[in-house]
């Protein structure tokens, strides 16, 4: 069994040199394969004259066909604007509209609070997202932190600045 593994690792050992594939054993120097040619590049380019580009030159916000930057550029669409609908007992039954807020996907699962002092909000999305805030941070790029308390967290809405109180929940 001993001789049949031998000449398993020399017949290994040969092949491995015959495909060049195995490392220079013993200092001799492996014979090296020729590099081919690298391209070289003419750095005359550089300082000949370029074509005009047209980069930069077209309107992002023209949608549609393309149009010939030297003619005149198409009218922009038409806005027609809608009277506001009016109630059915006439004009005086419209009063000031009071804004109403939207869904609040937000629920508060408690506060951190350090040796120092500062406390931390902790919310959470309905996509399971934690949110974490000081007072007077803006969290969800929409809320700011009004007050932590210890069982509620007051919210105030950046767009329109009506606040909210949400209570802690428990799961």
């Amino acid at each position: 069994m001993g001789a049949l593994a031998v000449v398993v690792v020399t017949i290994g050992v040969w092949a491995l040199r015959q495909s060049g594939a195995a490392p220079a054993v013993l200092g001799r120097p492996r014979v090296e394969r020729p590099v081919s040619d690298v391209a070289r590049i003419d750095l005359a380019r550089l300082d000949a004259p370029h074509g005009e580009s047209e980069a930069g030159r077209r309107d992002l916000f023209a949608f549609g066909s393309a149009w010939d930057l030297d003619a005149e550029p198409p009218p922009p669409p038409m806005v027609v604007a809608t009277p506001p609908p009016v109630a059915a007992g006439g004009a005086e039954g419209i009063g000031p509209a009071t804004p109403s807020l939207p869904s609040l996907n937000l629920k508060y699962i408690g506060s951190v609070e350090s040796k120092a002092g500062v406390k931390v909000a902790v919310l959470l999305t309905d996509r399971r997202e934690v949110l974490t805030g000081q007072a007077g941070q803006v969290v969800a790029n929409r809320y700011r932190i009004a007050r932590i308390g210890l069982e509620s967290v007051d919210l105030e809405d950046v767009g329109s600045g009506l606040s909210r109180r949400i209570p802690l929940k428990g799961n």
